[in-house]
């Protein structure tokens, strides 16, 4: 599809949420007695639970979930998120949350919509931690098949956004757009793909043309699992596609507002407490070097409208780090067997990560 006809769908989806979705919560909110078939459906299989009369939407979320998921093949399932392994989680704590989180948070209404909910600022770690466990629980491999823990959450995902769209509304009684529609869904899956494989890049942690396009094919499946149109995943098979995508809906986005820049400030903060977690970085030193990791992703235009501080210490600091981290990274590529050693041991932590506390624990 060519820009013009970008143009024309982005115009056609913006006012679209997720209508199986959308269905399926105005259902479970009129009989919530229902939320044991979604949570044992998910698990076990449409077919578990008999015939649904009383329950429609639930029969056709569940139904279209299942026929994605069968028709997908093997290979997908099961290998062609490996090249995201190839980094370690404590370095996706940079490109998903420095780079890709932070960007979400640029679009004007997309940030109101998440500042208004009070969970991005009041609780910016533990949101950030809950958006990593679905983000591990849905690359792990296989994880993405009938009833396995990345199946489930990304469905789970997929109906908070459709309880936003509905608490939203209900505030705003009916009038405005909606929130969270597909353009926004669209965006957000770019956050993910190219922001993130671009972040990637920026520090040294670079992917080749086959593992970016592989990584590509799966979030293509994954985007159709959360519930985003096909026809504007269709022309995203590598990284030009992505950026014909990103570049149209940039297009019809407005800067970052204040409540980005909250948001912004509030993640990053939680992401610095992470990362001095979860590496040898000390504590004073981890919100400098987040704040220059998040400029060096994403760019100083776009980091000065989010409102990310300048450190030419902390910039300075992390040259280097990329330098020998993309040195190391060439190195330990020529050895095959110490490589497959590698991503065998992140696809272990990363799993360990998804199961502590459970990936559903994004929905409550």
């Amino acid at each position: 599809m060519d820009a013009a006809g970008l143009d024309a769908l982005i115009t056609e989806l913006s006012g679209v949420g997720d209508p199986l979705a959308d269905a399926l919560v105005d259902e479970l909110t009129a009989h919530p007695q229902q939320r044991h078939l979604l949570e044992r459906g998910l698990r076990e299989g449409r077919e578990a639970l008999g015939e649904l009369p009383g329950a429609p939407a639930l029969a056709a979320f569940l139904a279209e979930l299942e026929a994605l998921t069968d028709t997908a093949p093997d290979h997908l399932l099961e290998r062609a998120s490996l090249p995201h392994f190839t980094i370690s989680p404590a370095e996706h704590v940079l490109d998903l949350g420095a780079a890709a989180l932070i960007h979400s948070y640029a679009p004007p209404r997309t940030a109101a919509v998440l500042v208004g909910t009070g969970e991005l600022t009041g609780r910016a770690l533990e949101r950030v931690t809950d958006t990593g466990r679905w983000n591990a629980a849905a690359l792990v491999p296989g994880w993405l098949r009938r009833g396995e823990p990345g199946y489930v959450a990304t469905a789970q995902v997929r109906l908070v956004h459709a309880r936003v769209r509905r608490s939203v509304r209900r505030t705003a009684g009916g009038a405005g757009p909606v929130p969270l529609h597909q353009v926004d869904l669209a965006r957000t899956w770019l956050d993910f793909t190219l922001v993130t494989m671009r972040a990637d890049a920026a520090l040294g942690l670079d992917l080749t043309g086959a593992e970016e396009d592989s990584l590509y094919a799966y979030w293509r499946h994954l985007g159709l699992l959360l519930g985003i149109d096909r026809r504007l995943l269709a022309g995203a098979v590598d990284r030009a596609g992505a950026e014909l995508l990103a570049e149209r809906i940039a297009a019809v986005t407005g800067p970052p507002s204040e409540d980005s820049r909250r948001l912004t400030r509030a993640g990053l903060d939680a992401l610095a407490g992470a990362l001095a977690d979860l590496t040898p970085v000390p504590g004073r030193l981890a919100g400098p070097m987040v704040r220059a990791a998040c400029r060096a992703m994403l760019g100083d235009d776009l980091a000065d409208q989010l409102g990310v501080p300048r450190s030419a210490t902390a910039a300075a600091a992390l040259r280097p780090l990329v330098a020998l981290t993309r040195v190391r990274r060439r190195l330990l590529r020529r050895d095959a067997v110490a490589w497959d050693r590698v991503v065998r041991a992140n696809v272990e932590a990363t799993r360990a990560f998804a199961l502590d506390g459970g990936p559903a624990g994004f929905a409550r």
